[in-house]
């Protein structure tokens, strides 16, 4: 026999064994021998995140203030630490963050911990605030104001505030942490 018709029947039959093979297992899975689990997740069509290309710049909380109020012009009117049961916890921060390709996006949630380490409130992605805005400028500085209400049933304590800001621009995520006093 001659070296080419063996190399025909050779691919042949890998292509009758491939064949074969995807029909049993279609089989199987139509009988529900097998069962296939779909993935339902979305998923970009085009990936680009493989590419090795860093997305350099910075994301930092550079002030920070509990407040009993803070009002339309971001001051901070008499800062405390110290708050009673059923209190609004007023607070202000200044972030400061690299802009990509002159717009800024940040993101804010927070979480509240009780002495005891139980996450009393958890302000998720559904609960978030979002900063959108164009920029000239290389770094900006942002001042936001937000504030939480403590319920009456809350045990005296020292609580914290974790305070998870996101710029998906930059792919950077910082968190914040603060202590204040619940009497």
């Amino acid at each position: 026999m001659n070296k080419k018709a063996s190399t025909i029947i050779e691919s042949l039959l890998i292509l009758v064994a491939v064949v074969l093979t995807s029909a049993v297992v279609l089989f199987l899975v139509q009988k529900g021998i097998v069962n296939v689990k779909a993935d339902t997740s979305p998923q970009p069509l085009l990936n680009t995140e493989f590419i090795p290309f860093a997305r350099e710049g910075t994301l930092a909380i550079t002030e920070f203030q509990f407040c009993q109020y803070v009002d339309e012009e971001y001051q901070c009117l008499e800062p405390k630490q110290i708050f009673a049961r059923g209190e609004e916890v007023h607070f202000r921060f200044v972030v400061e963050s690299t802009t990509s390709n002159g717009a800024v996006k940040i993101i804010e949630n927070y979480r509240i911990t009780s002495p005891s380490g139980q996450i009393i409130l958890d302000a998720n992605t559904e609960n978030n605030f979002d900063y959108n805005t164009a920029s000239n400028k290389n770094k900006e500085s942002l001042v936001f104001k937000d504030y939480f209400t403590l319920g009456l049933g809350l045990r005296p304590g020292t609580y914290s505030l974790d305070l998870i800001l996101e710029n998906p621009y930059l792919t950077k995520q910082v968190t914040y942490t603060k202590i204040f006093t619940v009497k």
